[in-house]
């Protein structure tokens, strides 16, 4: 069975679990500064860390945070092995609970080649915004 937990506060092993999630789904790297000192910054403010858990088992996370308008869903994986169960859902559903609750729009950015993540974004509800692409600047 498929359990989902909000998380205000890190520890080392969350940490491990949500980086392992990341690093097997290709979420995270070098270039997006995934510390566990700026995750923990972003949990004190308006971030929350989503970890859904098989049998003890942690086999996705999504991390959430908000600007006082909207809700921000990024880092959102589910280990190979556990895709296509449902689990991916379950973390999504949480996320908009979130949204729900705060009374904020649910946002989030998902690559174009992505179809399992789109057509799973694009079921519950989320839509293209069009004439927008994204843009950073790491190097500052």
């Amino acid at each position: 069975m498929i359990q989902t937990s909000r998380h205000k506060q890190l520890n080392e092993q969350l940490f491990k679990e949500i980086i392992a999630i990341w690093q097997q789904t290709g979420i995270t790297n070098t270039a997006r500064a995934d510390s566990y000192e700026a995750i923990q910054h972003n949990l004190d403010h308006t971030g929350t860390l989503i970890l859904a858990t098989s049998n003890g088992t942690a086999v996705g996370a999504a991390w959430v945070n908000h600007d006082f308008r909207r809700l921000y869903i990024h880092h959102m994986g589910v280990l190979p092995n556990y895709q296509n169960r449902g689990i991916g859902k379950a973390l999504l559903q949480e996320a908009l609970a979130i949204a729900s609750e705060t009374g904020y729009q649910a946002k989030l950015e998902v690559h174009n080649t992505n179809q399992a993540a789109r057509h799973l974004y694009s079921s519950m509800g989320f839509t293209d915004l069009e004439g927008y692409i994204t843009m950073i600047k790491r190097d500052v």
